[in-house]
């Protein structure tokens, strides 16, 4: 019967953290998007990882997987560590076919990458906002 007390106080421990994890989540969506250079991001991920970022640069819109490159010259000649990975819902993807091979300015949620294995430097998620942009970055 002792066990039972303790058992209630760790899932209200559990629950309060939770509803603090919530509480920290939802204030940091409200901040506004840090503006980030992309050179930033690929050369110190771990300065930006998991904070909301505006970031431009090349857009690529492939089947094989979505990125945004330093330059098109740096997605033509595959450089991947000169990308970050843009993670699109599948609406999102059609709402902004049309921007594939253009520069934008891309407004994310930004994480580094997780490990050795994956090609890119980081990716872009849960993305509020592409826009298009009037010159190269």
């Amino acid at each position: 019967m002792k066990s039972i007390p303790k058992l209630a106080v760790a899932a209200t421990m559990m629950l309060i953290g939770g509803q603090l994890s919530l509480a920290q989540a939802t204030a940091d969506d409200a901040q506004p998007a840090l503006p980030v250079s992309i050179v930033k991001l690929l050369a110190q991920p771990a300065s930006n990882n998991a904070k909301r970022v505006q970031v431009s640069g090349f857009l690529v819109l492939d089947f094989e997987g979505q990125a945004l490159y330093l330059h098109r010259e740096d997605y033509q000649e595959g450089l991947t560590r000169n990308a970050v990975r843009v993670a699109l819902l599948p609406e999102q993807l059609k709402q902004y076919e049309d921007f594939a091979g253009s520069y934008v300015s891309i407004e994310a949620s930004f994480i580094k990458r997780r490990n050795s294995e994956d090609i890119f430097t980081g990716s872009l998620f849960d993305v509020k906002e592409i826009r298009k942009t009037l010159s190269r970055h």
